[in-house]
């Protein structure tokens, strides 16, 4: 191709047709050939070289159906070698180009001087978006989503397509209406895709030509050297914009992840802690069922007491006329009603024999019987032997009102303290329960007293603990550690739960809280059967449990190790039959997450 665009066609014919001869002599064996036949062939060189040329003008003038000055002119001809020159030029800018919409810009620029299309657009994809946009950009223009049926067509068929082939080919005819919409949509005449593994990139759709032609086989064969390189310059592009996207915002996404995971972490504790609460219902139902049947029957009770004052009043005001009995009253009223502190118990025997003496006693005064040992167990249950004989005073002198005053003065002061007592259990209990679960879940810490932690915790676990379990507690004087309260309550209820457990109800759980320089400890220790060696180092791993089906989630201990290494402390494990140890250390003040913690607020 060089001697002929440096030679001229017809002087580098001849010379191709010379060397062919030659290499073809040359190639030969001549110890094989006589020397007359060697001659013959060296003669005949100038003459097939001559009648190559006769052969090539005979084409030429009377052969022009096969024009092959026509094609070497073409090899030789400027417009061409422009083209060449245009094309590498191209080739050049995509390859500097990183900005997919420069690169769509530079194709449209380049098409004029290969083809005269009197409209050209390009439809990109947009991830941003989800759909093939068009650029040029226009908002009146139609956008295409990646399961329009001929766009996933094509996808499987790279090839320039005429709309018009839709029409006329018969094998097209499953995916004529989609396609003849698409083209009818962007106007195009010519549908140009970028596919790159089956992955459409894009679509270059053209109008008719300027002069109304039909594209030709050149034009078309310029359009695929262009759109293969543009393929490749438009995925490195598309592949560019998307790592810097993926670098400018990978900070973002990074902070965005964490507060996800952190999210996540604290709504997995938060269903941990109210799975832990969800066992414990029953029992706190209970726990507070009991005082609020002893505030309703003492309510009751005060109701029937006060009844009876409000119709015997007029009784006692006549009564009240006696000074000496007036006195008696007095004295066994103030003393029934004054708090003091509970004698020793009686035994039973000691009960009967001062009861059956104060009765003999009272008949003998011609008190009747049964008032008489009436009395009696009225003065032994309300420990007031030392003012009997106030009473028995009211009673010789037929003065039964007083005596009956003072019975439901002494039944409305006791229900009056048991309401007190229930309430004050009922407060407790609800009080643990909002200090064990409240929402607040901050991710500040704050100065907190790990004991009254630990307290809370046993109280909204009593019903669990209470009937078989012995708690021992070992609490040293420790100072306040700055922590999330919240979190570590977890950890409290998943270990003394894990402890009873392992104890199945029957045994002994101690606890134990001790500091030691810039460290507290907290121990928890049951006499259960141990943890089987095997599974020692598995007892964290998430999901793991040696628990019943329904029993356990198997994400306890896995919570527990991660809110302790939160707090900067760490946990361990001793273990052996009859004695198993959960040892967690905190540091007093672990380093802060952020330095926006405020360490002065005081924990709920």
């Amino acid at each position: 191709m060089k001697i002929i665009r440096k030679f001229g066609p017809i002087f580098g014919l001849v010379l191709a047709a010379f060397l062919l001869q030659s290499a073809l002599i040359f190639g030969l064996d001549f110890r094989s050939l006589d020397p007359d036949r060697t001659i013959v062939l060296l003669i005949s060189l100038p003459f097939t070289t001559l009648a190559a040329v006769f052969v090539w003008i005979w084409f030429n003038e009377f052969g022009p159906a096969w024009n092959l000055s026509s094609a070497l002119s073409k090899l030789t001809d400027q417009e061409y070698v422009k083209y060449l020159s245009s094309l590498d030029k191209f080739k050049s800018d995509l390859i500097a180009t990183n900005i997919t919409e420069s690169v769509c810009d530079k194709i449209l620029k380049y098409l004029p001087s290969i083809i005269n299309a009197s409209r050209a657009k390009i439809y990109l994809w947009r991830e941003d978006l989800g759909k093939f946009s068009p650029y040029p950009r226009d908002t009146g223009e139609d956008h295409f989503y990646i399961f329009d049926p001929f766009l996933l067509w094509i996808t499987e068929h790279d090839k320039i397509f005429y709309s018009e082939e839709f029409v006329e080919n018969t094998k097209l005819q499953q995916i004529k209406e989609h396609a003849l919409s698409f083209a009818a949509k962007t106007k195009a005449d010519l549908l140009v895709p970028f596919i790159l593994n089956k992955s459409l990139l894009g679509m270059l759709v053209l109008g008719p030509k300027n002069d109304g032609r039909r594209y030709n086989a050149s034009e078309l064969e310029k359009l695929n050297e262009m759109r293969s390189v543009s393929v490749m310059s438009l995925s490195n592009s598309i592949f560019y914009e998307r790592l810097i996207e993926l670098t400018e915002t990978l900070e973002e996404k990074v902070r965005h992840r964490t507060q996800e995971l952190e999210s996540a972490q604290s709504q997995l504790i938060m269903s941990e802690k109210m799975a832990s609460l969800g066992t414990m219902v029953a029992g706190i139902a209970h726990e507070i069922n009991t005082p609020a049947g002893v505030i309703n029957g003492s309510a009751d009770n005060l109701e029937s007491n006060m009844n009876y004052i409000v119709k015997n009043v007029f009784e006692i005001v006549r009564f009240a006329r006696n000074k000496k009995l007036r006195k008696s009253f007095e004295v066994a009223l103030l003393h029934i009603l004054r708090d003091r502190k509970k004698s020793q118990a009686m035994e039973s025997k000691d009960k009967f024999r001062i009861k059956r003496e104060m009765k003999e006693e009272m008949v003998e005064m011609g008190i009747e019987v049964s008032l008489a040992g009436e009395v009696a167990s009225f003065i032994i249950e309300n420990d007031i032997m030392e003012v009997r004989k106030y009473i028995l005073e009211i009673l010789a002198q037929g003065a039964k009102p007083g005596y009956e005053m003072l019975k439901h003065a002494s039944n409305t002061n006791r229900n009056i303290k048991n309401i007190k007592y229930s309430i004050k259990n009922i407060v407790r209990i609800v009080k643990a329960l909002k200090y064990y679960s409240h929402l607040d879940q901050s991710k500040s810490f704050t100065s907190a007293d790990l004991i009254e932690g630990i307290e809370n915790t046993l109280v909204i676990m009593n019903n669990q603990l209470k009937y078989g379990v012995e708690v021992k507690k070992n609490f040293s004087t420790i100072p306040k550690v700055v922590c999330n309260p919240d979190e570590l309550n977890q950890v409290w209820t998943n270990l003394i739960q894990n402890a009873n457990q392992a104890i199945r109800g029957q045994g002994t759980i101690e606890l134990s809280v001790y500091s030691s320089g810039d460290t507290v400890t907290i121990e928890v220790q049951d006499d259960g059967p141990g943890i089987d060696p095997s599974i020692k180092d598995r007892i964290w791993d998430p999901f793991f449990t040696t628990k019943d089906q329904g029993e356990g989630s198997g994400l306890g201990l896995g919570i527990v190790k991660g809110i302790v290494e939160k707090h900067k402390g760490k946990i361990t494990v001793e273990s052996m039959p009859g004695k198993t140890v959960f040892k967690v250390e905190l540091p007093l003040r672990p380093p802060q997450p952020n330095a926006e913690t405020n360490l002065e607020k005081p924990a709920v």
